[in-house]
């Protein structure tokens, strides 16, 4: 239960980062504002993690696995990012929600026996955001998404899907030795060096965000590294995998999001697929 309630408010705080990535990324820039969230993330942690002192005590190998979960994350994120810069919430959001389907797959495949019942919560998540995703209104969701932007678009949200996941599996691997903070706030710092050449490439007049945006990707900081420190500590409970599925409510959390604040238009058939999420969700919490 505790998995799944972990899952669940990693969703909801990447709900509403996802709002804020939306509301921001044309204005700042995407890959621009990946790395003001990267930097901001790590200063959020960074007293916690040099008090603490556990960095110190790291060995080769796991720094290394650090640098390369920074790299994997920065290409999540700025992916991410971009979709949002090129489609609506309604469109990204449950695109990009279903990328925990991908470590319950790995967890197939390290053995995991699902129920009955857990695969078919798990068919009715997926099925759920595909048709928030392909359901929108006719004067939004995809058709809003000019045809030429519509195969980059894909890519991006693919991109994002893979990495996210990717990222998930290692971070919760790495956490084990060095601890979910540690790991959280360590990887950010390979990830903004990662990100920068491109956010110079897109001429950023960072000087001239204003103080709105810069609130904005505070708080896109601080929701990014409360998700992901809970997302690592996944790693130590039973059932982490069916935990991780908790995460694709953000998906239809982040529709219902767009649809009061940026005043995005949701079909009916999309409410039927957020019900779908709704009841998968639901019943990867039922007891076994």
């Amino acid at each position: 239960m505790l998995a799944i309630g972990l899952g669940l408010f990693a969703g909801v705080s990447w709900s509403v980062h996802d709002l804020l990535a939306r509301k921001f990324a044309n204005s700042v820039g995407s890959y621009t504002m990946a790395v003001c969230t990267m930097v901001a993330g790590s200063l959020l942690l960074g007293g916690y993690v040099l008090w603490n002192s556990q960095i110190w005590h790291a060995g080769s190998e796991t720094l290394a696995l650090v640098l390369v979960l920074g790299v994997i994350y920065a290409i999540a994120v700025s992916s991410l990012f971009k979709a949002f810069s090129m489609a609506p919430v309604s469109i990204v959001g449950p695109f990009t929600a279903g990328y925990p389907a991908l470590i319950v797959l790995w967890g197939l495949i390290a053995g995991l026996t699902p129920s009955a019942l857990q695969g078919l919560a798990v068919v009715l998540i997926l099925a759920g955001a595909i048709v928030v995703g392909r359901t929108g209104p006719d004067d939004g969701g995809l058709k809003s998404v000019a045809k030429e932007q519509r195969v980059p678009l894909f890519l991006f949200c693919l991109l994002a899907v893979l990495c996210f996941a990717a990222a998930a599996v290692l971070g919760q691997v790495i956490s084990q030795t060095l601890g979910e903070i540690e790991t959280t706030a360590l990887c950010r710092i390979p990830a903004a060096f990662f990100l920068l050449p491109f956010a110079f490439a897109e001429k950023p007049a960072v000087a001239k965000i204003d103080s709105a945006a810069w609130r904005g990707i505070a708080a896109m900081a601080l929701l990014d590294v409360a998700a992901v420190a809970g997302i690592n500590y996944l790693g130590r409970l039973p059932g982490k995998e069916f935990g991780a599925m908790g995460i694709s409510s953000y998906g239809a959390i982040s529709v219902l999001l767009a649809m009061v604040f940026l005043k995005e238009k949701v079909s009916p058939w999309q409410w039927a697929g957020i019900a779908m999420i709704v009841v998968g969700v639901c019943g990867l919490t039922v007891p076994q």
